[in-house]
Protein backbone atom coordinates (compact mmCIF):
# COMPACT_ATOMS: atom_id res chain seq x y z
CA UNK A 1 0.00 0.00 0.00
CA UNK A 2 1.62 3.41 -1.03
CA UNK A 3 1.30 6.39 1.33
CA UNK A 4 -0.60 9.47 -1.08
CA UNK A 5 -0.89 13.08 0.58
CA UNK A 6 -3.11 13.48 3.14
CA UNK A 7 -6.29 14.96 0.76
CA UNK A 8 -5.88 11.91 -1.70
CA UNK A 9 -5.89 9.38 0.98
CA UNK A 10 -8.56 10.60 2.69
CA UNK A 11 -6.21 10.44 6.00
CA UNK A 12 -6.60 14.31 8.01
CA UNK A 13 -5.61 15.44 10.35
CA UNK A 14 -7.33 13.64 13.61
CA UNK A 15 -6.83 15.30 17.19
CA UNK A 16 -6.72 13.14 20.23
CA UNK A 17 -7.94 15.62 22.95
CA UNK A 18 -9.03 12.96 25.93
CA UNK A 19 -6.21 11.04 27.40
CA UNK A 20 -7.90 8.30 28.93
CA UNK A 21 -8.93 4.74 27.30
CA UNK A 22 -12.05 4.33 25.58
CA UNK A 23 -13.45 2.37 28.66
CA UNK A 24 -12.69 5.33 30.69
CA UNK A 25 -15.36 7.58 29.43
CA UNK A 26 -18.58 5.12 29.83
CA UNK A 27 -20.98 8.25 29.14
CA UNK A 28 -19.86 9.16 25.73
CA UNK A 29 -21.22 7.41 22.39
CA UNK A 30 -19.80 5.65 19.46
CA UNK A 31 -21.30 4.18 16.38
CA UNK A 32 -21.33 0.28 15.87
CA UNK A 33 -21.54 -1.64 12.90
CA UNK A 34 -21.88 -5.36 12.65
CA UNK A 35 -22.11 -7.66 9.96
CA UNK A 36 -22.11 -11.84 9.98
CA UNK A 37 -19.08 -13.18 10.62
CA UNK A 38 -17.00 -13.70 7.99
CA UNK A 39 -17.98 -10.40 5.71
CA UNK A 40 -15.90 -7.47 6.20
CA UNK A 41 -16.31 -4.18 6.91
CA UNK A 42 -19.46 -2.37 4.58
CA UNK A 43 -18.11 -0.87 1.62
CA UNK A 44 -19.99 0.57 -1.55
CA UNK A 45 -17.87 -1.51 -4.08
CA UNK A 46 -18.67 -4.67 -2.26
CA UNK A 47 -22.29 -4.71 -2.39
CA UNK A 48 -22.39 -8.33 -0.39
CA UNK A 49 -20.87 -6.95 2.18
CA UNK A 50 -23.91 -3.88 2.59
CA UNK A 51 -26.74 -6.55 2.37
CA UNK A 52 -26.98 -7.29 6.48
CA UNK A 53 -24.94 -4.90 7.84
CA UNK A 54 -26.77 -2.73 11.01
CA UNK A 55 -25.40 0.38 12.22
CA UNK A 56 -26.52 2.09 15.68
CA UNK A 57 -25.18 4.75 17.92
CA UNK A 58 -24.11 3.14 21.70
CA UNK A 59 -22.70 4.38 24.64
CA UNK A 60 -18.85 3.52 25.75
CA UNK A 61 -20.90 1.36 28.58
CA UNK A 62 -22.76 -0.74 26.45
CA UNK A 63 -20.15 -2.50 24.11
CA UNK A 64 -19.28 -5.60 26.55
CA UNK A 65 -23.14 -6.26 26.13
CA UNK A 66 -22.94 -6.08 22.42
CA UNK A 67 -20.37 -8.36 22.42
CA UNK A 68 -22.42 -10.80 24.27
CA UNK A 69 -25.39 -10.36 22.53
CA UNK A 70 -24.09 -9.78 18.85
CA UNK A 71 -21.11 -13.06 19.75
CA UNK A 72 -21.95 -14.21 15.95
CA UNK A 73 -21.30 -10.75 14.47
CA UNK A 74 -18.45 -9.62 13.41
CA UNK A 75 -18.40 -5.36 14.98
CA UNK A 76 -16.61 -2.57 14.57
CA UNK A 77 -16.92 1.06 16.75
CA UNK A 78 -15.73 4.06 15.58
CA UNK A 79 -12.58 5.36 16.43
CA UNK A 80 -14.28 8.99 17.49
CA UNK A 81 -16.16 9.30 20.62
CA UNK A 82 -19.66 12.02 20.49
CA UNK A 83 -21.22 12.94 23.65
CA UNK A 84 -25.04 12.65 22.43
CA UNK A 85 -26.67 9.47 20.90
CA UNK A 86 -27.22 11.37 17.38
CA UNK A 87 -23.72 11.74 17.65
CA UNK A 88 -23.91 15.57 16.65
CA UNK A 89 -20.98 16.79 18.82
CA UNK A 90 -18.20 14.72 18.32
CA UNK A 91 -15.75 15.35 21.48
CA UNK A 92 -12.53 13.57 20.09
CA UNK A 93 -11.04 10.27 18.74
CA UNK A 94 -9.50 8.05 21.54
CA UNK A 95 -7.36 6.72 22.61
CA UNK A 96 -4.11 7.58 19.82
CA UNK A 97 -4.43 4.71 16.95
CA UNK A 98 -1.34 3.07 14.92
CA UNK A 99 -2.42 0.15 12.40
CA UNK A 100 0.20 -2.09 11.45
CA UNK A 101 -0.49 -4.67 8.79
CA UNK A 102 1.60 -7.30 6.71
CA UNK A 103 -0.28 -7.33 3.50
CA UNK A 104 0.75 -11.30 3.14
CA UNK A 105 -0.78 -11.80 6.86
CA UNK A 106 2.80 -12.90 7.86
CA UNK A 107 2.26 -12.29 11.29
CA UNK A 108 5.32 -12.84 12.84
CA UNK A 109 6.95 -10.14 10.74
CA UNK A 110 3.94 -8.30 11.40
CA UNK A 111 4.71 -8.76 15.10
CA UNK A 112 8.44 -7.88 14.48
CA UNK A 113 7.38 -4.30 13.25
CA UNK A 114 5.14 -3.86 16.36
CA UNK A 115 8.07 -4.17 18.40
CA UNK A 116 10.27 -1.98 16.39
CA UNK A 117 7.06 0.76 16.94
CA UNK A 118 6.53 0.00 20.45
CA UNK A 119 10.63 0.47 20.91
CA UNK A 120 9.86 3.86 19.09
CA UNK A 121 7.15 5.21 21.36
CA UNK A 122 9.19 4.33 24.69
CA UNK A 123 11.88 6.03 23.37
CA UNK A 124 10.59 9.17 23.30
CA UNK A 125 9.71 9.59 26.27
CA UNK A 126 6.02 10.46 26.07
CA UNK A 127 4.90 6.75 26.24
CA UNK A 128 7.57 5.60 28.72
CA UNK A 129 5.34 4.48 31.28
CA UNK A 130 3.79 1.27 31.19
CA UNK A 131 0.37 1.75 31.29
CA UNK A 132 0.85 4.29 28.62
CA UNK A 133 0.65 1.84 25.50
CA UNK A 134 -0.89 -1.53 24.99
CA UNK A 135 -1.37 -3.65 21.95
CA UNK A 136 -4.63 -5.01 20.24
CA UNK A 137 -4.71 -8.44 17.79
CA UNK A 138 -6.18 -7.60 14.93
CA UNK A 139 -7.65 -11.14 14.46
CA UNK A 140 -5.95 -11.13 10.83
CA UNK A 141 -2.85 -9.55 9.71
CA UNK A 142 -1.57 -7.27 12.14
CA UNK A 143 -1.67 -5.38 15.33
CA UNK A 144 -3.24 -2.11 16.54
CA UNK A 145 -0.69 0.08 19.31
CA UNK A 146 -3.02 2.16 21.15
CA UNK A 147 -1.42 4.82 22.83
CA UNK A 148 -2.43 7.21 25.46
CA UNK A 149 -1.09 10.82 25.48
CA UNK A 150 -0.58 12.91 28.27
CA UNK A 151 -1.81 16.03 26.31
CA UNK A 152 -3.56 16.31 23.44
CA UNK A 153 -1.97 14.81 20.05
CA UNK A 154 -2.23 15.02 16.30
CA UNK A 155 -2.69 11.97 14.95
CA UNK A 156 -1.04 12.55 11.89
CA UNK A 157 2.07 13.74 13.22
CA UNK A 158 2.58 11.37 15.54
CA UNK A 159 2.34 9.05 12.31
CA UNK A 160 5.27 10.84 10.53
CA UNK A 161 7.28 11.06 13.51
CA UNK A 162 7.09 7.71 13.68
CA UNK A 163 7.53 6.45 10.29
CA UNK A 164 10.75 8.85 10.27
CA UNK A 165 12.34 7.20 13.70
CA UNK A 166 11.51 4.17 12.08
CA UNK A 167 13.97 4.52 9.53
CA UNK A 168 16.82 6.90 11.54
CA UNK A 169 16.24 2.90 13.55
CA UNK A 170 17.32 1.26 10.12
CA UNK A 171 14.32 -0.07 9.09
CA UNK A 172 14.26 -0.46 5.44
CA UNK A 173 11.45 1.35 3.44
CA UNK A 174 9.69 -0.86 0.21
CA UNK A 175 9.12 2.30 -2.08
CA UNK A 176 7.18 4.43 0.48
CA UNK A 177 7.57 5.74 3.77
CA UNK A 178 4.51 3.70 5.48
CA UNK A 179 5.80 0.12 3.89
CA UNK A 180 8.56 -2.02 5.68
CA UNK A 181 9.96 -5.23 5.01
CA UNK A 182 7.72 -6.98 7.33
CA UNK A 183 5.26 -4.67 7.03
CA UNK A 184 2.86 -1.44 6.28
CA UNK A 185 2.06 1.42 9.07
CA UNK A 186 -1.47 2.27 7.15
CA UNK A 187 -3.57 5.48 7.86
CA UNK A 188 -5.57 5.24 10.51
CA UNK A 189 -9.21 3.78 9.79
CA UNK A 190 -12.63 5.94 10.49
CA UNK A 191 -13.51 2.59 12.36
CA UNK A 192 -11.45 -0.13 14.30
CA UNK A 193 -12.88 -3.64 14.78
CA UNK A 194 -14.23 -3.73 18.50
CA UNK A 195 -12.12 -5.89 20.61
CA UNK A 196 -13.50 -9.07 21.53
CA UNK A 197 -15.53 -9.96 18.09
CA UNK A 198 -14.78 -12.30 16.28
CA UNK A 199 -12.94 -12.38 12.40
CA UNK A 200 -13.06 -15.26 10.28
CA UNK A 201 -11.55 -16.15 7.29
CA UNK A 202 -10.95 -19.25 5.00
CA UNK A 203 -7.65 -20.91 5.06
CA UNK A 204 -6.35 -24.40 3.03
CA UNK A 205 -7.67 -26.76 5.78
CA UNK A 206 -11.41 -24.52 7.55
CA UNK A 207 -12.24 -21.98 8.58
CA UNK A 208 -10.31 -19.83 11.38
CA UNK A 209 -12.19 -18.04 13.53
CA UNK A 210 -10.13 -15.55 15.51
CA UNK A 211 -10.97 -13.21 18.20
CA UNK A 212 -9.48 -9.48 18.48
CA UNK A 213 -7.66 -9.05 21.86
CA UNK A 214 -6.31 -6.53 23.91
CA UNK A 215 -2.68 -7.21 25.40
CA UNK A 216 -0.60 -4.88 27.95
CA UNK A 217 2.59 -3.64 26.92
CA UNK A 218 3.91 -6.63 29.44
CA UNK A 219 1.92 -9.22 27.74
CA UNK A 220 2.86 -8.44 24.49
CA UNK A 221 6.56 -8.38 24.84
CA UNK A 222 6.37 -11.98 27.15
CA UNK A 223 4.42 -13.66 25.12
CA UNK A 224 5.41 -15.25 21.77
CA UNK A 225 3.59 -15.05 18.81
CA UNK A 226 2.13 -18.55 19.24
CA UNK A 227 0.99 -18.05 22.62
CA UNK A 228 -1.08 -14.51 21.49
CA UNK A 229 -2.80 -16.90 18.64
CA UNK A 230 -4.02 -19.38 20.86
CA UNK A 231 -5.26 -16.89 23.11
CA UNK A 232 -7.15 -15.34 20.11
CA UNK A 233 -8.51 -18.94 19.21
CA UNK A 234 -9.44 -19.65 22.45
CA UNK A 235 -12.56 -17.37 22.43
Amino acid sequence: MNDNNDLESGFLPRIVRLTSWLEDYSDLYVQLVRNPVGIGFPDDESPDTKIHSVQEIIRVCDLNQALSEYAEWNLWRSWQVFSDRLCSNPVSYVPLFIDIDNEESDLGRAYNLTQDCLDWFESTNKYSAPDHLRVVFSGKKGFHIEARPSHPVNNRLVREDLLSGLKKMGLENRGSSNCFLDGTIDPVHDFVRLTGSFNSWKRSHGLIRRKVIQLSLEDFRRLRLENILERSEAG
